[in-house]
């Protein structure tokens, strides 16, 4: 299963992280850590985001930076960060937020390791300085926004002591459980397997897959909506779904 399965049931889940002295984990050789520090780095962030999967089109991209980062915009040089290789390349990024927020007033957002970057031990170690930096601007405890679509990544932030915070979405947990069976979600029961999937989505997923090799979608179905963006090799694609996702039609 990927990292970003976006065919698994969508829950919002929500962490919480009440004790900052956790592991350091240092980045393996070769990277370093860069602060935001001009406006080429909303490319940067878009692009890290694009190919980790979680967007599929450059609007929605450009659209959710915006909604996110313009309220903090002025103070990302010391809020935001990246992973950078050993040729200068953006490849991982987080950032810590301001917030008021169920008794807490910061945030981790938006971590993110291209794709191709994946599984050579940076995850550790993006999380680790996220929850360092937050440390040094002075904060003591943290919550985090988080989904199912994202399993791996809060499997790692359980493995760092971050708690369920809203246990009342319950399925969500659940899935996480039958994943992961991690034992700080021993209150939740586990899942037969097929019930952790959402058939429209498996069926865009089957129909795409008839098109393209290698793609990046997202689905948009809240509030009467019935569309699939996909990025495949870089080129933008939308389409419009029908007939619980077994039929797609291409917007021109």
């Amino acid at each position: 299963m990927k990292t970003i399965e976006k065919t698994l049931e969508y829950y919002e889940l929500i962490m919480t992280l009440d004790n900052l002295n956790t592991t350091e984990y240092t980045l393996p050789k070769g990277y370093k850590i860069e602060f935001w520090n001009d406006n080429n780095c909303i490319n940067d962030w878009i692009k890290i985001h694009l190919e980790t999967g979680e967007f599929a089109s450059l609007k929605e991209a450009e659209d959710i930076f915006h909604m996110y980062y313009d309220r903090l915009y002025n103070e990302l040089t010391k809020h935001c960060f990246f992973i950078t290789d050993s040729k200068g390349t953006k490849i991982a990024t987080a950032t810590i937020s301001p917030i008021e927020e169920n008794g807490y007033n910061c945030a981790i957002d938006w971590l993110g390791i291209s794709v191709n970057y994946q599984g050579k031990g940076l995850g550790k170690a993006l999380l680790s300085k996220t929850i360092a930096l937050a440390k040094e601007l002075g904060y003591d405890k943290l919550l985090l926004h988080t989904q199912t679509h994202t399993w791996l990544a809060v499997k790692l932030y359980l493995d760092f002591g971050f708690k369920p915070f809203n246990i009342d979405e319950k399925k969500g947990w659940q899935i996480l459980k039958t994943l992961t069976n991690h034992k700080a979600l021993d209150s939740f029961t586990k899942l037969n397997y097929n019930e952790l999937f959402d058939i429209k989505i498996i069926n865009i997923k089957n129909e795409l897959s008839k098109i393209y090799n290698t793609f990046h979608y997202s689905v948009w179905y809240i509030d009467g909506r019935n569309d699939v963006f996909v990025n495949a090799e870089n080129k933008f694609y939308h389409y419009k779904f029908f007939d619980n996702g077994k039929t797609l039609k291409l917007v021109k």
